[in-house]
């Protein structure tokens, strides 16, 4: 790439208010540029995941240590290490860092994670995947089932602050419920197995980024006037 090349995609970044947004990709805090990710999704044939969801993951990545699982992520999985399931599993995941390992069963009612033993795993994470389901409470069970005492949960979910409401325009029509963080809370109170350790962050550390190019696309195509509309729930399920 030549200087004059390079100065001007340096230059454009600046001017878009992106030159200083990080991708972490790693639980200890690795990170990449915003084009290196944007390369990724292109090469691996992931169009229509975006930067901006990557920008919500730094927010809870460094909870998805050791060894965990991503339900739902698509060909955009929080880390290359955590075990990606998701149903729609295909030909561009293997081989590419972000894809799933596991496919499972589509169920519109729960999760349901056979594959893996009572207290296995370090971290449970998923973005933007229980508001499809309509009984989120016992989905919410089955990652807890699969989670070690003292490890983390951590859920991305639209909020309905933020969001169009469930069967109003412009909302997904596949969502099941809507989510507010204190219905998350409730939802977890009720099961009793966690700790509270961070909600409802994203949306004021995220309101002064600017999308990309590739993200301002992705929100057109879905029709939303921004992609700012999430919360996250971070809790660490109790020891014995």
């Amino acid at each position: 790439m030549s200087n004059l090349i390079l100065f001007a995609r340096i230059s454009k970044y600046k001017q878009e208010g992106l030159v200083e947004q990080k991708i972490i990709i790693s639980p200890d805090g690795k990170s990449i540029s915003t084009k290196e990710m944007e390369d990724i999704f292109e090469r691996g044939g992931a169009y229509y995941e975006t930067i901006f969801r990557r920008l919500e993951f730094n927010e809870v990545i460094k909870y998805i240590k050791a060894v965990g699982f991503d339900i739902g992520c698509g060909l955009n999985k929080i880390h290359s290490c955590a075990i990606g399931i998701d149903y729609r599993l295909g030909d561009m995941d293997f081989g590419y860092p972000f894809g799933a390992n596991i496919k499972c069963s589509k169920n519109k009612e729960h999760l349901q994670l056979p594959f893996f033993s009572d207290e296995s795993m370090d971290f449970a994470f998923s973005s933007h995947c229980l508001e499809h389901l309509s009984n989120p409470r016992k989905s919410i069970q089955e990652m807890l089932r699969v989670l070690k005492p003292g490890g983390y949960l951590a859920l991305i979910l639209p909020d309905m602050r933020y969001y169009p409401h469930k069967g109003e325009p412009g909302a997904n029509p596949d969502h099941e419920w809507d989510c507010h963080p204190s219905t998350l809370i409730e939802m977890i109170k009720g099961i009793g197995e966690c700790e509270l350790v961070q909600i409802d962050t994203l949306h004021s550390k995220l309101e002064d980024v600017r999308l990309t190019e590739r993200d301002r696309r992705i929100a057109d195509y879905y029709g939303h006037s921004s992609l700012n509309f999430s919360f996250e729930g971070v809790f660490q399920k109790k020891g014995r």
